[in-house]
């Protein structure tokens, strides 16, 4: 059996104690659950996940660690995923929502 990765982005149960708002359509507060999102992204160093970088030598090396270890890099995906699934009201939810999606 393979040996699973550990990062502490995989350790979150709980992502409403670190983004205390819910994001939806009806009540103009995008720009604060964003602020909070950025920043839970940056914490755990996963701001690629929902900002890929556009610049050729940062893109190219995004590119190699990414397909380095891919299951790898879509688990962490999949909890970023989570985290926008568990901060978004039903109805955003419901709007969103894509089969096979990506961060």
């Amino acid at each position: 059996m393979a040996e699973s990765k550990y990062h502490p982005a995989l350790t979150i149960t709980n992502v409403k104690s670190l983004i205390p708002i819910t994001l939806d359509a009806d009540h103009g507060i995008y720009h604060s659950w964003a602020a909070l999102f950025k920043v839970l992204v940056r914490v755990h160093d996963l701001s690629h996940h929902i900002i890929p970088p556009t610049e050729a030598k940062e893109r190219a090396e995004y590119e190699s660690s990414k397909a380095a270890d891919l299951a790898f890099w879509k688990r962490l995906d999949a909890a970023v995923l989570n985290w926008i699934y568990n901060s978004i009201s039903p109805a955003l939810l419901t709007t969103i929502l894509l089969k096979d999606d990506t961060a």
